[in-house]
C-alpha cells in the first residue's frame, strides 16, 4: 500500500507541476513595444524689421536737428550695416526705430548687442534701447529679453547724438559719420 500511495502522490505532483506550467504560460504575456520618433525641421530666424528714421528731432543746443541720413544698406538678419549720418551743427540728433522679430519656430532670447560706436574723435554717441534695456558702450546689457517663436517682437530705438561741444570744420562743412555695424546676439530661451 505504501507503494501505491507513493505512485498516486507522484502522479498528483506531476499533474500539479504540468498544471502550474500550463497556468503560468496562459497568464504570462510578452510585452512588445514598437515605436518610432520623428524630428521636425526647425527654423532659427531672427530679423531686424521696420527700420525707420524718426523725423524732426530736437537739437540739444537749439532748434531742430538738421541731419542727413544715408542707408542703412542692409538690415537683414541680425545686423544693421551701411548707416551714414551727416550732422550739420553741434547737438544734432538722429533717431531710428526698428523691431527685433522672431520669424522662426524656436523661442529665443536677446542676450546682448554690440553698438559699433563711431571713432571717439567724432564726438558722436550712440545709444540703443530695446524693450526696457538701454545699452551704451561699454555697459553690458541687462537681463535677456525673450522673443517667442513666430510672434516675438522687441521694439528698439537707436539715437545718435553729436556732442554739444563738437566743432564743425571751417566753412560750415557738415560732419559725416559712418556708423560701424550694430549686431544683436541671441540664444535659446
Amino acid at each position: 500500500m505504501q507503494e501505491k500511495t507513493k505512485n498516486v502522490l507522484l502522479v498528483v505532483l506531476v499533474v500539479g507541476l504540468v498544471s502550474m506550467t500550463v497556468a503560468y504560460a496562459a497568464f504570462s504575456t510578452t510585452l512588445k513595444i514598437e515605436s518610432s520618433a520623428k524630428v521636425n525641421n526647425t527654423k532659427w530666424d531672427i530679423q531686424i524689421t521696420d527700420f525707420t528714421e524718426v523725423a524732426s528731432q530736437p537739437n540739444k543746443v537749439s532748434g531742430t536737428s538738421e541731419v542727413t541720413v544715408t542707408g542703412p544698406t542692409s538690415t537683414s538678419g541680425t545686423t544693421i550695416t551701411g548707416l551714414e549720418v551727416i550732422f550739420k551743427k553741434p547737438g544734432d540728433v538722429a533717431k531710428f526705430t526698428f523691431n527685433l522679430k522672431n520669424l522662426g519656430d524656436i523661442d529665443a532670447k536677446l542676450t546682448g548687442f554690440t553698438l559699433g560706436n563711431p571713432d571717439s574723435s567724432t564726438k558722436v554717441t550712440k545709444e540703443i534701447v530695446c524693450g526696457t534695456g538701454t545699452k551704451t558702450e561699454p555697459t553690458p546689457l541687462a537681463a535677456g529679453m525673450n522673443l517667442a517663436k513666430t510672434t516675438g517682437t522687441i521694439p528698439c530705438e537707436m539715437t545718435l547724438t553729436l556732442a554739444e561741444d563738437a566743432t564743425i570744420p571751417t566753412g560750415n562743412t557738415p560732419t559725416s559719420v559712418t556708423i560701424p555695424d550694430t549686431s544683436f546676439v541671441y540664444g535659446q530661451n
